[in-house]
């Protein structure tokens, strides 16, 4: 949680020297070199399977297309409700993974899923 908040935060403040997609690439950059880093530091050998690839690439394109309207969020408004939007993320997710992975919810996480709706809401007024 404290590192998703100290990015989001340094994402605002960098959208008001950069523009949005530029700080997107800078990002990006910084954080590549976390991952490649990680994986060396752990030793963990890199996994040749083509198809999970195929898919992580895949989910790459979603993830740069999202950040990049993340970023364009911040620049052109509230850090708060742009965070909250992008943050329902989470809702999108348990549908899908419920719907296509066959995974359950227990009617305490339907709840909370819902809570989260009603803050988007309350947050965006």
């Amino acid at each position: 949680m404290l590192l998703y908040t100290g990015w989001a935060f340094l994402a605002k403040v960098a959208t008001g020297g950069l523009p949005a997609e530029q700080a997107v690439v800078y990002t990006y950059a910084a954080g590549i070199g976390v991952a490649i880093t990680y994986v060396h530091v752990t030793g963990d050998a890199m996994v040749a399977a083509p198809s999970s690839i195929g898919i992580a690439l895949v989910a790459g394109l979603f993830l740069g297309g999202g950040t990049i309207a993340y970023y364009l969020a911040l620049d052109a408004g509230s850090a708060a409700i742009a965070t909250s939007i992008s943050g329902m993320y989470i809702l999108g997710t348990a549908v899908l993974a419920v719907v296509v992975l066959d995974e359950s919810l227990t009617m305490v996480e339907m709840t909370g899923l819902g809570f989260a709706v009603v803050a988007v809401i309350l947050l965006s007024r």
